[in-house]
């Protein structure tokens, strides 16, 4: 697409709604966006907290996952993914040129003084979100390759970062972005941390250690979720440390089992943490290709 080709696509799917167009831009232009929404879910009550859930989520995917959608190459369309994204708005999935990938500075890590390195960490996939981002941040963010963004992605799992996908009703209801991030810079995170909104999914894994875990404690030092501590048990009278997992912390992020030496961490379905959004599957079930 180019970009008045892309601008035309997106007026045209917010049905010209200049309110639409006005937030889309202010979100995708400036970190002020993001520094005024931290203020307003402080100050506001319930209500409001509900109405960004239901307009702006996320939802962890495991490293495989998100990398599907980075590698993708055809166009797809996946509309109301009510059982994956359990949310009244922004469930679609809509690829136009998938191939289209840009980096942008991560908009939570640039609203902070001290954010977490790099800063560079978020991918937006495809039409018309590409050329759009390249036009309103010229200046932080640049044009990748697939094989590029998969190595970013690896990298961002290697430093214990957190992908994420990302949904947004100023983004005409449907995904955008893969975003790769910490507890400590994602306001997603945060709200669902500081005030237990549902602003983040679990991916719909829930991770399991093995019993020849010896405890050395990185899968608990790099869990964003606080779901894995070290204990104490007797083994044959003797004591010894292992990890142990907290389900109901656990959001099936897979830091943990890429981090553990031993290859003692694995993932496993739990239906108590939803459906995994795998695009492969979902594009497989539905053989819709626009």
């Amino acid at each position: 697409m180019s970009l008045i080709k892309s601008l035309l696509y997106a007026l045209k799917e917010a049905k010209y709604n200049p309110i639409t167009i006005i937030h889309s831009i202010l979100y995708g232009a400036t970190v002020t966006y993001l520094r005024v929404l931290k203020k307003l879910v402080k100050l506001n009550p319930k209500s409001f907290r509900n109405h960004i859930c239901e307009t702006y989520h996320g939802k962890v995917v495991r490293l495989d996952d998100a990398a599907r959608f980075i590698t993708i190459n055809k166009n797809i369309e996946l509309r109301n993914l009510d059982q994956i994204l359990p949310y009244r708005y922004a469930k679609d999935i809509i690829f136009k040129n998938p191939q289209n990938i840009v980096l942008y500075e991560c908009p939570c890590r640039a609203q902070k003084s001290d954010p977490c390195k790099p800063t560079d960490v978020c991918l937006v996939v495809g039409e018309p979100f590409a050329d759009l981002t390249r036009m309103v941040q010229p200046f932080r963010s640049r044009r990748i390759t697939p094989e590029e963004a998969l190595r970013i992605l690896k990298e961002e799992d290697q430093r214990g970062h957190v992908h994420t996908a990302w949904f947004k009703t100023a983004m005409l209801n449907r995904f955008y972005a893969i975003c790769n991030c910490c507890k400590c810079c994602c306001l997603g995170m945060k709200f669902m941390f500081e005030y237990n909104m549902k602003t983040v999914l679990p991916s719909g894994y829930r991770a399991i250690i093995g019993e020849d875990c010896i405890g050395c404690g990185e899968c608990a030092k790099y869990c964003q979720f606080d779901a894995i501590e070290i204990i104490s048990i007797l083994d044959n009278g003797k004591e010894k440390k292992r990890g142990k997992v907290i389900p109901e912390r656990c959001f099936g992020c897979g830091i943990c089992e890429s981090k553990c030496k031993k290859e003692n961490i694995s993932l496993i379905l739990d239906a108590e943490k939803g459906i995994p959004l795998n695009i492969e599957t979902l594009a497989q079930s539905t053989q819709k290709v626009i």
